[in-house]
């Protein structure tokens, strides 16, 4: 069995290391025969520069590589600082190894480079959480699930962000080397096996990328009051629109309905005053805008995926 596992020109480097690491010791838990072979692939030259300098030197060029019967693409760093296009050779290469019958998986941003394949178009995928409004403008066609840890859609595979790689890596050991192996992955480098969202670690990044005057000025506006009491109805009254044109206009800037952008800005809040002070879950209730602390649970428990008491266990600051 054959791992190809890609990696681009100022790549972070674990996103290729760590996948690499954890299907090596999963190949140490078993026989030889059912071991994998794991290479690098780099696209045109062999020695590349990662991330930090760091120089990397793969096994092999895409020219060079045989079929895989996993592809693994690494991540591509931010999408917003890669000015130059994707190879086309890469983009080939990876979709006639799907046509071929390979598994096609990518670490965090390395959906990028998937989805310029058009191999996701109509399937499911997920990217780095940070990265989910430039993904959707760039491939709308993908069904993109920012908030889930791992996606698969048949053969295509993708995962979440930076250390996902070892959620995915975990995942594909299960697959190909049965649970019992995985498990023994898992404690051997320290990782949960029960991680399945990213939302616990994404933040809210409203979007100000439109040119609608008015609904900037309510987002300005909107970023300081959020917490206090007011309606989508006051909302438009400041807007001088009808509640209908205000929903209409902000959905269309925004990419969020107001009540959603309202509610979102507050879990923000919320989030803040849980990793930070010790009042408690009433008085975070009541700073976030909302006397219903049962309401204000389960909309903190919908948004962030743990409930508020949980967040404060996982991310209190000392």
């Amino acid at each position: 069995m054959i791992c190809a596992l890609i990696a681009v020109e100022n790549c972070p480097i674990t996103s290729v290391s760590g996948p690499m690491e954890i299907l090596s010791l999963a190949n140490s838990f078993v026989p030889e025969a059912r071991g994998m072979s794991i290479r690098i692939v780099t696209e045109e030259k062999p020695q590349i520069e990662c991330v930090g300098g760091v120089q990397l030197i793969g096994h092999s060029t895409l020219d060079d590589t045989p079929k895989a019967d996993l592809v693994i693409i690494g991540a591509i760093g931010h999408p917003s600082q890669r000015r130059e296009g994707y190879n086309p050779k890469t983009l080939t290469w990876i979709r006639d190894q799907y046509q071929q019958g390979a598994q096609i998986v990518s670490i965090c941003t390395g959906a990028f480079l998937l989805a310029e394949t058009g191999l996701l178009n109509g399937k499911q995928a997920t990217t780095h959480w940070a990265c989910e409004r430039i993904f959707r403008e760039r491939f709308p066609e993908v069904n993109l699930q920012s908030e889930r840890m791992i996606t698969q859609d048949g053969s295509l595979c993708c995962s979440g962000g930076a250390s996902a790689f070892q959620d995915m890596s975990l995942f594909l050991v299960r697959q190909y080397f049965g649970d019992q192996v995985a498990h023994q992955c898992a404690k051997t480098v320290l990782i949960d096996l029960d991680r399945h969202t990213q939302q616990q670690f994404a933040s809210f990044n409203p979007s100000r990328n439109h040119k609608d005057v008015i609904i900037h000025q309510l987002q300005d506006w909107l970023k300081i009051h959020a917490t206090e009491s007011f309606s989508v109805v006051d909302l438009a009254v400041k807007a001088n629109l009808s509640e209908r044109q205000l929903k209409r206009r902000f959905k269309q800037a925004t990419g969020e309905t107001p009540l959603g952008y309202i509610q979102s800005l507050r879990m923000e809040v919320a989030k803040r005053v849980l990793e930070t002070t010790n009042r408690t879950i009433e008085q975070v209730s009541r700073d976030t805008g909302y006397e219903d602390v049962r309401f204000f649970r389960q909309l903190f428990k919908r948004h962030i995926c743990l409930s508020p008491t949980e967040y404060r266990n996982k991310f209190k600051l000392d």
